[in-house]
């Protein structure tokens, strides 16, 4: 493996797994009902990472790899309102242990997208103010009471804005919903669930970073028409306020400004968070009707749907910087699910030098995970596309190499 960690300045490369990649969608998940009625992949045990995660981490740690971004699942430690499970919590703390024992720190996420359904589909989620303001903040306060001191770092909620849109603009994860008025409605909830769990978390030692879900969006135009690209133009700069201006004002400004819902000022907002992370997949193209593609319109698409631009990651770094200076950035997520492997290659190559190249200029960026470790199951694709540097049957592949080895 490269040695581009060596030095005082430059970033630690990890890799993440999500609760649903990792071991599969627990019974109680919400997202389990759409596995069983076809509008989800199956999930069996992802990568079955529960299986026998010490000789994983082991292996991972023989590769050089010391820093790992896993999903402490909800679904799994509370499967019915206030009652943890006792096999749930020794696993996690099992996991933890061993991770530790590797020499692998873990920055653990709290929630990736699958939740309780219970919470969710019984209770209306982050959507319920006894959800946000007690359901939530009590699961936090546990889990950091548990688990905190074998933790490296704190992630919230990974992907709001992803979450939010999957789940109530567009559909496609649960609850299903296709609601414009909910969307926003989500959207704010989930900054705010953020924002109360830093609060919690950051009584303890290990960081807390909040996660914005990056895309750079660029307007694309089918004719000359000169109010075609100003109508792009105006397409791109909304889907740019929702999706980071509203991250960039509350981090400034302490202003929860969800365009459509109005500005709410909310105590410690301004300057919250340990660490500015972030999550990048590729960039769109935006057309004046809405419709969208890749950016480069001809970059080709992997798939899941995603078309990868490793520079546009030196893009969104560079501006995080300008825009939030001096601030502690990481890069929470970034990948490529698809069966070539020279093109992970490629891809997660192109990823280190523009991080590395970042870092160089000056930028704040300390450390960054490549999703994913093991072949597991994502919401795209199900099983059947590849999105590891291992694969199921624990062979190392040759991506692998293109990672960067983490200081021992």
């Amino acid at each position: 493996m490269d040695d581009a960690n060596d030095g005082p300045n430059r970033p630690i490369w990890g890799v993440a797994l999500t609760a649903a990649g990792s071991e599969g969608l627990a019974p109680t998940a919400d997202w389990s009902r759409p596995v069983s009625d076809g509008r989800l992949p199956p999930s069996a045990d992802g990568a079955g990472f529960g299986v026998d995660f010490a000789t994983d981490l082991a292996l991972l740690a023989e590769h050089g790899v010391g820093s790992l971004r896993w999903t402490i699942d909800w679904s799994r430690l509370e499967p019915r309102p206030g009652r943890w499970d006792a096999d749930a919590v020794d696993h996690v703390t099992e996991v933890l242990r061993a991770a530790r024992q590797a020499r692998v720190e873990v920055w653990a996420v709290l929630h990736d997208g699958p939740a309780p359904g219970w919470f969710t589909d019984d209770a209306r989620g982050f959507l319920d103010d006894d959800g946000l303001r007690r359901t939530w903040p009590r699961h936090v306060d546990r889990v950091a009471e548990t688990f905190g001191d074998l933790v490296a770092g704190w992630v919230p909620i990974l992907d709001p804005f992803t979450v939010a849109r999957d789940g109530y603009r567009i559909g496609t994860r649960p609850p299903g919903r296709r609601d414009e008025g909910e969307f926003l409605d989500a959207l704010g909830a989930l900054h705010r669930a953020s924002l109360a769990a830093w609060r919690l978390l950051s009584s303890g030692a290990p960081p807390v970073a909040c996660c914005i879900d990056t895309c750079p969006v660029e307007p694309g135009v089918t004719s000359r028409e000169p109010d075609e690209r100003e109508a792009a133009r105006a397409r791109a700069a909304a889907a740019d306020r929702l999706r980071v201006g509203v991250w960039l004002r509350a981090l400034t400004d302490g202003l929860l400004a969800v365009p459509g819902l109005g500005e709410v000022e909310l105590d410690g907002l301004a300057g919250a968070y340990d660490v500015v992370g972030l999550t990048y997949r590729g960039a769109r193209t935006i057309f004046a009707d809405g419709s969208d593609g890749p950016y480069p319109l001809d970059a080709p698409v992997a798939a899941d749907g995603r078309a990868p631009w490793t520079e546009g990651l030196g893009v969104i770094l560079r501006r995080l910087s300008d825009e939030l200076p001096g601030r502690r950035l990481a890069v929470l997520g970034t990948g490529l699910v698809d069966r070539a492997d020279d093109w992970r290659t490629e891809v997660l190559a192109g990823s280190v030098l523009e991080v590395e190249r970042a870092a160089a200029d000056g930028v704040r960026v300390e450390r960054a995970f490549w999703e994913s470790a093991i072949d597991g199951w994502t919401p795209e694709c199900g099983l059947e596309a590849p999105d590891g540097l291992i694969d199921r049957a624990r062979h190392p592949r040759p991506s692998l190499g293109a990672l960067p080895t983490s200081p021992r």
